[in-house]
């Protein structure tokens, strides 16, 4: 494709001017990573669910919400990468809460954190939501195994019923997630299954400086086991996730069976971190953005292609810190009254 006129890149500038909270948070299968409407796309989730997990962060040390899993900063290319590319009708699974679901599908603020006032974040589909993006999110199983499970015999359903519907799983510790899936990648197999098993190669960055690597060397070479491609994919670079999901996704649509990615990355957690009411970072390591750091990257690549203005970052993010803040009260309210 040719590089961008001026006018194109003037074009697509004033589009990122634009960016606020109520941004379009999906993508059509057949986009374009060359499109600036994509870019823009990618980096407004990304953002999004980063300041989210962020603002959840702030509640929980707090205490001002239930035990949860805890948000691991980080990760939020996979996580958008894994569902921004679902259409209608499609499912998407998790072995742990994801946010970036509730970005991409649009869900209500209010009613996400009604619902983490109440533990059920994850599983939560307000039935307005599912009118207006209706992915469906697989509930979460007690099991790794079962979630492996469930997710194939939703795929088996959709091919049974002569859907032209995928499901993508996503889990975490892809290490431990692969010695639980064998009856999920046999049955996947044998059907020529639409699914996409994406599992996350981990290591991770502490908030004292220290890394703890986990990676194991060629985890895409085990779906050979079972017939079907494996791929392996940096899970800090959101074009990168997304571009090889979307791909993964159409070949499951087209009826050529079941992909297996894993996304290695660097992610880091945020257990001994303090927060802010805003879900803003006292940290050092937070707020200097390691080379890892999946925003960062996403930065850096607008940037190369004429299409970033920090200008319209802090504009999404002072839109999108005001709509959190009125949900949480919102919440908080609706929690109390009752």
């Amino acid at each position: 494709m040719a590089p961008l006129t001026t006018q194109r890149a003037t074009r697509a500038l004033q589009d990122l001017q634009t960016a606020a909270a109520s941004a379009r948070s999906s993508l059509a299968s057949d986009a374009s990573p060359s499109s600036p409407d994509v870019l823009h796309t990618l980096y407004s989730v990304l953002l999004k669910t980063r300041l989210l997990e962020e603002h959840v962060l702030s509640l929980l040390q707090a205490r001002k919400l239930p035990a949860a899993t805890l948000p691991v900063l980080g990760s939020e290319a996979t996580e958008v990468g894994a569902c921004v590319g679902l259409q209608p009708d499609d499912s998407f699974a998790s072995s742990e809460p994801r946010l970036a679901i509730h970005v991409v599908k649009n869900t209500p603020l209010d009613q996400v954190f009604a619902r983490l006032y109440h533990g059920d974040g994850q599983n939560f589909v307000a039935r307005r939501d599912r009118q207006a993006e209706p992915v469906q999110v697989v509930p979460q199983a007690v099991t790794v195994s079962g979630l492996f499970d469930i997710s194939a015999g939703v795929a088996l359903a959709y091919q049974r019923l002569a859907k032209a519907n995928v499901v993508v799983v996503l889990a975490c510790d892809a290490l431990a997630a692969l010695g639980f899936w064998h009856q999920a990648a046999s049955l996947a197999s044998r059907n020529r299954l639409p699914i996409v098993f994406m599992v996350e190669n981990s290591s991770e960055l502490h908030v004292n400086g220290s890394a703890e690597v986990n990676f194991d060397a060629d985890l895409r070479d085990r779906a050979e086991t079972y017939g079907f491609p494996g791929i392996t994919v940096d899970g800090n670079d959101m074009v990168a996730v997304w571009r090889v999901a979307q791909e993964s996704i159409h070949r499951a649509r087209s009826g050529a069976g079941p992909t297996l990615i894993e996304c290695r990355m660097w992610r880091r957690h945020a257990a001994g971190e303090r927060f802010a009411a805003n879900g803003r970072s006292n940290s050092k390591l937070l707020r200097t953005q390691p080379p890892g750091d999946p925003l960062l990257q996403m930065e850096q690549y607008m940037k190369k292609r004429g299409l970033w203005q920090e200008t319209a970052k802090e504009k999404l993010i002072t839109n999108y810190r005001q709509a959190l803040t009125k949900a949480v009260k919102s919440a908080d309210r609706i929690a109390k009254s009752g």
